[in-house]
């Protein structure tokens, strides 16, 4: 476990990908930059991150969204979004889980082909994205995807990560 983030790596071809050590080390700034930008960082939080394949996401997505193919990144939040707020964390030593986050290799690697983006800043994308979603920020209603997209465009520019909405031969 990292200081904020328990990493489970079911699929172990996630290791052998060039980068793999550098961007796990990473994620604990990334998940503090998130908390951040959304709480100021006064919350101590961690979460599960599941790194897995296209058949077990597949099979998540399928029991808890009812959608039968696999997809890059899944959010499993532990809190409604307006319970977040009022979580005691008043004792010292208090962390909350805030949730799990699971991301399919597979399904990032033929995204990174499609659009000519590197693996672990997709990831990372996913990664801030996912998180942004355990606590409580969405993107169906357009001002809230606007909201949540601008999060990690700044989030992530930090990062010297490029603007994740702008892919290959695409203009914003």
């Amino acid at each position: 476990m990292t200081k904020n983030i328990e990493i489970i790596v079911e699929d172990k071809l996630w290791k052998e990908i060039e980068g793999y050590s550098d961007w796990n080390k990473s994620l604990d700034a990334l998940f503090q930059e998130t908390m951040t930008k959304k709480y100021q960082g006064n919350k101590r939080c961690w979460i599960g991150l599941l790194l897995t394949d296209d058949e077990r996401i597949k099979l998540l997505n399928r029991n808890f969204r009812n959608i039968n193919t696999p997809t890059n990144v899944l959010s499993f939040p532990e809190y409604e979004p307006e319970l977040l707020d009022k979580i005691d964390i008043s004792v010292e030593t208090a962390e909350i889980f805030l949730g799990d986050i699971a991301m399919s290799r597979a399904q990032i690697m033929r995204e990174c082909e499609k659009y000519g983006i590197r693996f672990f800043d997709r990831c990372s994308h996913l990664f801030v994205h996912g998180v942004l979603h355990l606590l409580g920020a969405d993107h169906i209603v357009p001002k809230e995807q606007q909201e949540m997209e601008n999060m990690e465009i700044e989030i992530l520019e930090k990062f010297g990560i490029s603007n994740p909405y702008i892919l290959e031969g695409e203009e914003k």
